[in-house]
């Protein structure tokens, strides 16, 4: 069974001590109008120009999985590096981590993913998510799902599914055919009914790296659902294993991982 988040019973836009509670025992909170619809507009003009050829920024290019999206625009995009570390986002972060959160992934989709259930943390160790709806995030174009109190059952790891690629296997198949059924496993195994998170422009969905979430259908295909999902870790986290720049919302940048 489906159930619809209530977005009109966050009313706050402000970061208290009850969207906290909600993060810990959910997994996930809805942060609502964090940004405007001026801002959120012009976001989505400068990447729908840049798709278009109509700006030209050295880096830029897209993937087609999971739905159109960028990887890693804010390495060469200041745009999106200002939406990654908006001083709006530090605290709400902070108070999640209890500690610093330093920003590693941006991914901007242009319409729904329909991605199957995972958890994040099985490819990025220890993190959360930003998630930034740049549109009006409805059943027409692709909202999230989420499992709530899915981040406190148990995390699929690279161990549990066989990480390495088999002869002849690619990564597509690894992920269809060892790691999302071990996460629908998981699903069954927590109990809880699934959830479609419907959001507005300018709220920011914080979920967990452990939360069991994924991308619901696209009730209407080719509908654009502009969303830049920002990934963070803790200042202290010892288990990244990646050289990409750790970056703090003062703009510091580190490269401090641990290798496979």
């Amino acid at each position: 069974m489906l159930l619809y988040w209530p977005v009109k019973n966050l009313h706050n836009n402000g970061w208290t001590a009850a969207h906290g509670d909600r993060y810990r025992e959910e997994g996930f909170v809805v942060l609502e109008r964090v940004f405007g619809p001026e801002e959120c507009r012009e976001f989505v003009r400068h990447v729908d120009d840049l798709s278009a050829g109509k700006k030209q920024l050295d880096g830029f290019g897209q993937q087609e999985n999971y739905g159109q999206r960028t990887f890693n625009q804010h390495l060469y995009d200041p745009v999106a590096l200002q939406f990654l570390i908006d001083e709006r986002l530090h605290r709400p972060l902070a108070d999640c981590f209890e500690d610093e959160p330093e920003a590693i992934q941006t991914m901007h989709f242009f319409e729904g993913s329909e991605h199957p259930l995972h958890q994040d943390q099985y490819y990025l160790p220890d993190c959360m998510s930003a998630w930034i709806a740049m549109v009006d995030v409805d059943e027409n174009n692709g909202p999230l799902v989420v499992q709530p109190g899915s981040h406190q059952g148990r995390l699929i790891t690279r161990s549990d599914a066989r990480h390495q690629l088999q002869p002849g296997e690619t990564y597509v198949d690894q992920q269809h055919g060892r790691y999302f059924p071990l996460v629908r496993e998981v699903f069954r195994e927590n109990g809880h009914d699934e959830l479609r998170v419907l959001v507005n422009q300018g709220d920011v969905v914080l979920f967990h790296g452990r939360l069991i979430h994924g991308g619901a259908p696209v009730r209407r295909p080719g509908t654009p659902r502009h969303a830049l999902a920002c990934h963070y870790i803790p200042y202290h986290s010892e288990h990244w294993d990646r050289d990409w720049p750790r970056i703090s919302f003062d703009g510091t940048r580190r490269v401090h991982y641990r290798a496979r």
